[in-house]
């Protein structure tokens, strides 16, 4: 059989009385629970029954089913890898290098807290915008990003997209990191060094899943948006990302791409190829094709896309 379908998860873990109820994750009791539906209806592979499928044209069997897990929570060593050490399941972890060698909390998380402890997100569009005149971005170019960018998805509300997007990846790398710090004080309460520690693994913590038989692969170096910057930063930041694998244990041969945010680019493409990587994983939603579909741009389903 050659169709896969690949689920993708970030946060897991009590979310209800924790101190950020209002982040957007998959509850631990949830993830039990969704973990015992797909093992009865799917079968669960490994990550070398996917390389060997995509490298070699080996059948999967039917139903063929693999866990991904995203951005190096703390959640996926304290609540993920029991879970799955307790039903004999196989998972693949894409931490990105940044977050858990020094201790930098990735843009994407900073937005994520921000807007999880904000009671209005029209007060963080405000926030934003005061901050961007502040150092220099003119009203006229606020409301022309804001009309280019404020556009809904299956997920999020206009107002959150164009928070998101804003600090994500429009504004300058410089100043929108130091927006998103200065937010992240405003409305989280806490500095972001000290968030960090409590957010991610360890170095420890990610040779741990290493060696519990998980599968460790690349999600970057500083988690950017690789179809955002040129052929020479994406050259540097995938070999530190291939750096960092080796450091904790993790295969480097027919090594595997998580494109953060799901973007990428021919130049992407060319260097997965001369760094010998096997499989690149994207957020295009549906169940992957392994015949047809490029073994560099598989597609992926997210949990909610399942029972809980």
């Amino acid at each position: 059989m050659s169709k896969l379908t690949i689920v993708m998860y970030h946060y897991v873990r009590p979310i209800k009385g924790s101190q950020f109820p209002g982040i957007k994750g998959l509850e631990l009791d949830g993830f039990k629970r969704q973990l015992d539906h797909l093992k009865e209806k799917f079968n669960i592979v490994s990550t070398d029954q996917v390389v060997d499928a995509a490298r070699n044209g080996s059948s999967l069997p039917s139903d063929a089913c693999w866990l991904t897990f995203d951005d190096g929570y703390k959640d996926h060593s304290n609540f993920v890898l029991p879970e799955l050490l307790k039903r004999n399941l196989h998972g693949a972890f894409f931490p990105p290098r940044i977050a858990i060698e020094e201790d930098v909390v990735l843009d994407v998380n900073l937005i994520h807290h921000i807007l999880s402890c904000a009671d209005d997100v029209k007060n963080l569009v405000l926030s934003l915008n005061h901050h961007c005149l502040s150092n220099g971005i003119s009203e006229s170019d606020i409301i022309a990003y804001y009309n280019e960018y404020a556009v809904p998805d299956r997920f999020d509300n206009a107002e959150t997209i164009y928070v998101k997007r804003m600090l994500q990846h429009v504004l300058p790398e410089q100043l929108r990191t130091s927006i998103a710090e200065e937010m992240f004080k405003e409305f989280v309460k806490t500095t972001a060094e000290d968030f960090s520690k409590e957010l991610y693994m360890s170095v420890d913590d990610v040779r741990g899943l290493v060696n519990s038989g998980m599968y460790v692969g690349s999600h970057g170096s500083k988690h950017y948006w690789l179809n955002k910057i040129s052929l020479e930063e994406q050259e540097k930041d995938i070999k530190q990302s291939v750096d960092f694998l080796e450091a904790v244990g993790a295969p480097t041969k027919d090594w595997i791409m998580c494109y953060p945010y799901g973007a990428y680019n021919d130049n992407t493409l060319s260097l997965l190829e001369k760094y010998n990587a096997s499989i690149g994983l994207t957020t295009e939603v549906r169940v992957a094709d392994l015949e047809n579909d490029s073994s560099f741009e598989l597609p992926r389903l997210d949990t909610n896309d399942f029972p809980q």
